[in-house]
């Protein structure tokens, strides 16, 4: 049997060392001691003590001191005048004693610190490119606040879990909340607001490469939300067939109201009008409205935005019926990448060149109004080249709405 550990011994504190002149000292110790810990040591600067504080301490250490105090030389007098077993204890006697909240914020850094330690090394053998740049933008956004090391390895090992599915040759072809539950056992692991759904959409986006919303990030993930919500806003659809969803936008053109289509509707009832009939897609739901209250002719679709599956599907239907469609949007960066995307679906881009946008800048100018700027850049306008040189120039934003009634009223195009 081990014998009993020596039990550390204190004398009273000397009423030498408890001088109001010495204060400045202790407590300049325990700050460094607080910021770093308690084994710190290292050396701080003297604080001015004024004669009697500076003849007590040179009798504390045995020399006259420097500048800048030794702290291990400062335990070592303590300790052997049994002030305290070690500096942190002496400098409680002293007066000082520690900082529990200096003391959290201690153990609030080393939780950070491991849980970047974690995050890097999880990623250091992924295979994508952008592995260290997601890590980086977790740490920079703040996204591992609280989160330990073991915590933040099991958010990573989430987020790989769910890339590696994506990458299999099999579609997912299920509801984000299904894939969720599959994937991580609950339907809300990747509900909006939770940590791994910050996680897993900052990837995604990184491995997409483009900035888009929640909704269009999922579904260009090959990952639906639901076929129910987000659904394509549409006037007077020509549809020739007679199922419900059929019967439902000729009652709704009937009635001059705009019908919201479901893309389990269209999955269910594919939807089909006459070959040739023109058909312009918009981007905003006003100018659904507004062809509703003037009862145009023809039909008008909005994608509300970055199309969503809904859409897309929609103008899919139409197109492999015959259908002729056109394409406006803003002209913006945002709404300018739309038109790309509505163009490589087979959409020709509607009064979206550069001739139509100086025009609406001089309406703009001619009406006294203010255009906002854009900083980005649009990216390539492959229907017109020299929109992407003027609008990089000028960088005005012209919304859809401003331009509403030439969309609308120059629409169908007569050749």
């Amino acid at each position: 049997m081990s014998p009993p550990a020596a039990a550390v011994t204190t004398r009273p504190v000397p009423e030498s060392l408890l001088l109001e002149g010495l204060q400045p000292l202790w407590a300049t110790v325990r700050q460094q001691l607080d910021r770093f810990g308690p084994e710190r040591r290292g050396t701080v600067a003297r604080p001015d003590l004024g004669p009697p504080g500076d003849l007590v301490l040179e009798s504390l250490l045995g020399h006259r001191p420097t500048t800048r105090l030794d702290l291990a030389d400062l335990e070592a007098a303590l300790v052997d005048r049994e002030i305290g077993k070690d500096l942190c204890s002496a400098l409680t006697r002293l007066g000082c004693p520690p900082s529990s909240e200096a003391a959290q914020r201690r153990t609030t850094r080393r939780r950070a610190a491991a849980a970047r330690t974690a995050l890097e090394l999880a990623v250091a053998d992924w295979p994508e490119p952008w592995a260290a740049q997601w890590a980086g933008g977790l740490i920079g956004a703040g996204l591992l606040g609280g989160l330990d090391d073991e915590e933040t390895m099991s958010l990573a090992e989430g987020v790989r879990r769910l890339l590696d599915r994506l990458d299999q040759t099999e579609p997912v072809s299920t509801s984000r909340t299904e894939f969720a539950a599959a994937l991580f056992g609950s339907s809300h692991a990747l509900d909006q607001g939770t940590r791994l759904a910050s996680f897993v959409k900052r990837a995604l986006r990184c491995r997409l490469g483009e900035p888009l919303g929640d909704r269009e990030l999922w579904e260009a993930s090959g990952v639906q939300p639901d076929r129910v919500s987000a659904p394509a806003l549409a006037w007077a659809i020509p549809v020739t067939g007679n199922s419900p969803i059929d019967l439902a936008i000729r009652a709704s053109t009937g009635d001059g109201l705009p019908l919201h289509v479901s893309l389990l509707a269209m999955l269910r009832h594919p939807l089909k009008v006459p070959a040739g009939t023109p058909i312009l897609v918009v981007e905003n739901p006003r100018l659904v409205e507004a062809a509703a209250e003037r009862e145009l002719g023809h039909c008008v679709v909005a994608t509300n935005g970055n199309p969503t599956t809904a859409v897309t599907t929609l103008v899919q239907q139409l197109r492999e019926s015959g259908a002729r469609l056109w394409y406006h949007g803003d002209f913006d960066a945002a709404g300018i990448a739309i038109c790309r995307r509505m163009h490589d679906l087979g959409c020709s881009p509607w009064m979206m060149g550069a001739v139509d946008y100086q025009e609406a800048l001089i309406q703009a100018e001619r009406d006294g109004v203010r255009l906002d700027r854009d900083s980005r850049a649009c990216g390539p306008t492959p229907w017109d080249p020299t929109l992407e040189e003027l609008f990089g120039t000028r960088r005005l934003i012209v919304h859809e709405e401003f331009v509403l009634d030439r969309v609308l009223d120059d629409f169908p195009p007569s050749a």
